[in-house]
């Protein structure tokens, strides 16, 4: 079967109007790089990681406490002070 002359020129891509393809170089938190295909041009193509498969929570099933910014918290510090310990104890 022939292919009809249009379709070819349909598929392939317009020239001139798509992005320059740059190489960057990605290291992983264990020191391992991999080269990839990028349209952002970075100041010596390096990009490092601090979260990846080697030590990212949803890899290694461990939990990662960051400061506690939410409502619970803000309610926390405000009434700390009345903790089992000061409670019944009158402030003087």
């Amino acid at each position: 079967e022939a292919v009809h002359p249009g379709f070819l020129s349909a598929c392939m891509p317009r020239k001139g109007i798509h992005p320059l393809l740059h190489r960057l170089t990605v290291v992983a938190t264990n020191g391992s790089t991999r080269r990839v295909p990028t349209t952002v041009k970075q100041l010596g193509d390096y990009l490092f990681l601090t979260l990846d498969a080697n030590n990212h929570p949803a890899y290694t099933g461990k939990v990662i406490k960051g400061p506690a910014t939410g409502q619970a918290a803000k309610f926390k510090r405000k009434f700390d002070f009345l903790t089992n310990a000061t409670l019944g104890k009158a402030k003087k």
